[in-house]
C-alpha cells in the first residue's frame, strides 16, 4: 500500500454514512475529500483531485451524469463507479475506469484506489483499452449470449477493444514490468468465464 497523503481521493456518494465509511478507510493513507450529492461534487472536485469514487444511483444528479460533468470540464482523473446496480448496455460509453458492485469491502476499496492512482500514470489509450475491458467483461457476466449477440452497442464495442488491441503494441512494449502487471492484473480481476473477455489479454 502506498502512504501517500499528496494523493486526493474524492468519494461522491448520497448515503452520507457509506461516504463517511468510505473517507475512514481512506484518510490515514490518502487527502479525502466527500460529497454527498452529484451537484456538490462537481462544486468539490478540482485539479488536486487524482481518484473519484462516483456512486451511479444518486437523486438528482446522478452518477452518469455527474461523470459526463468531469470529462466535460476536463477532469481525466480516473473514476470508479460504486453502484448496487446490474451494468446494462449504458455502461458503453459511460467514462469511468473501474465498475465496482456493492456492498464494497475494506479491501476491495482499498485496492480499487491503488489500481486507480496507477491507471492514472499509463498511457490513454491503454487506460481507454482497460476501461473498455471492464465494460466487456461486466456486461459478459451479467447478460445472456443471445442479448449480447444482437446487440449492436455490444458489437460495438468489440470492434473498438479489437482496434486498440492492435494500435497497443508499441506502447505495451515501453511498459516497465510493474505498468504491464497491473494492466494484466486489472483485466484478470474482471474477466468472467467468457473468451471474447478472454482476448483482450491475448491483443497485450
Amino acid at each position: 500500500m502506498t502512504d501517500d497523503t499528496d494523493v486526493t481521493v474524492l468519494i461522491v456518494e448520497d448515503e452520507q454514512q457509506i461516504a463517511d465509511g468510505y473517507a475512514s478507510i481512506l484518510r490515514d493513507r490518502y487527502t479525502v475529500k466527500t460529497a454527498y450529492s452529484g451537484e456538490q461534487a462537481l462544486e468539490t472536485i478540482d485539479d488536486d483531485v487524482d481518484v473519484v469514487l462516483l456512486d451511479r444511483m444518486m437523486p438528482g444528479l446522478s452518477g452518469r451524469e455527474t461523470l459526463t460533468e468531469f470529462r466535460e470540464a476536463g477532469f481525466e482523473c480516473p473514476v470508479a463507479m460504486v453502484t448496487a446496480k446490474v451494468p446494462d448496455f449504458d455502461v458503453i460509453e459511460m467514462g469511468f475506469d473501474d465498475y465496482l458492485t456493492k456492498p464494497v469491502d475494506v479491501d476491495e476499496l482499498e485496492d480499487t484506489v491503488e489500481r486507480l492512482i496507477a491507471l492514472g500514470r499509463l498511457d490513454p489509450s491503454v487506460r481507454a483499452f482497460v476501461a473498455d475491458t471492464i465494460k466487456q467483461a461486466s456486461l459478459e457476466a451479467n447478460k445472456p449470449s443471445v442479448e449480447l449477440s444482437t446487440s449492436e452497442d455490444y458489437q460495438g464495442l468489440r470492434d473498438r477493444l479489437s482496434s486498440q488491441g492492435a494500435e497497443l503494441g508499441d506502447i505495451s512494449a515501453a511498459m516497465t514490468d510493474e505498468e504491464f502487471e497491473l494492466v494484466l492484473q486489472t483485466i484478470v480481476r474482471n474477466l468472467g468465464d467468457g473468451q471474447d473477455g478472454q482476448d483482450s489479454l491475448d491483443q497485450l
